[in-house]
């Protein structure tokens, strides 16, 4: 008995690994366009080499922070209680 489970145990292992020996390579048009897709979503892709001045100075990025924050401390919490019934 138990070399007839050992016996089913390695044919139902070899079944399973058996499509990892397969040399179907994926289809050409697959590659294509996953390049459109990232071609079309890069807005400038020389961005890395153009090195443009700073668009914000401490002053403006303190103004901004400060405000950010304040609204974050002055907003108000829930209002009342929440229930969420589930079941019978």
């Amino acid at each position: 008995m138990n070399s007839k489970l050992w016996t089913l145990n390695l044919l139902a292992a070899g079944i399973l690994l058996l499509p990892g020996c397969s040399t179907n390579p994926p289809h050409e048009p697959l590659g294509l366009a996953v390049q459109e897709m990232m071609q079309a979503q890069t807005q400038n892709p020389d961005a890395v080499d153009q090195h443009g001045p700073m668009r914000m100075d401490g002053e403006k990025a303190h103004k901004v922070i400060t405000g950010y924050r304040g609204e974050a401390q002055s907003a108000s919490g829930i209002a009342g209680d929440i229930e969420i019934d589930i079941g019978n």
